[in-house]
């Protein structure tokens, strides 16, 4: 039960890496994580448990976070290493004679 509701948290930060700033996503995990320990402590959980798991939250949240930025920039820097392969490719030689047809 626990480790699904660390890859849950894991893929709602990879969402939020791709649609919110990370400024955003401090000030929401923050929020949320306040809103957890009061919650908690009202409900009669321990303070220490409840710290124990925003803290374990957190981590899956900002690993899903910075998983989703690690992989956007891999696509981002194969896309560009095509691109840039391409063009030059569409140059041509700088060679006078491969440019003659026969």
């Amino acid at each position: 039960m626990i480790t699904w509701i660390l890859i849950l948290s894991a893929a709602i930060g990879a969402v939020c890496g791709i649609w919110l700033h990370v400024v955003v996503f401090t000030v929401i995990s923050v929020f949320v994580a306040v809103v957890y320990l009061v919650s908690a402590v009202i409900v009669g959980v321990s303070a220490g448990s409840a710290v124990l798991w925003i803290m374990m939250l957190s981590v899956a949240l900002c690993a899903g976070y910075i998983a989703s930025h690690v992989a956007r920039y891999i696509i981002h820097s194969r896309a560009h290493k095509a691109k840039l392969r391409h063009s030059e490719l569409d140059a041509g030689t700088k060679y006078l004679h491969d440019q003659q047809q026969p």
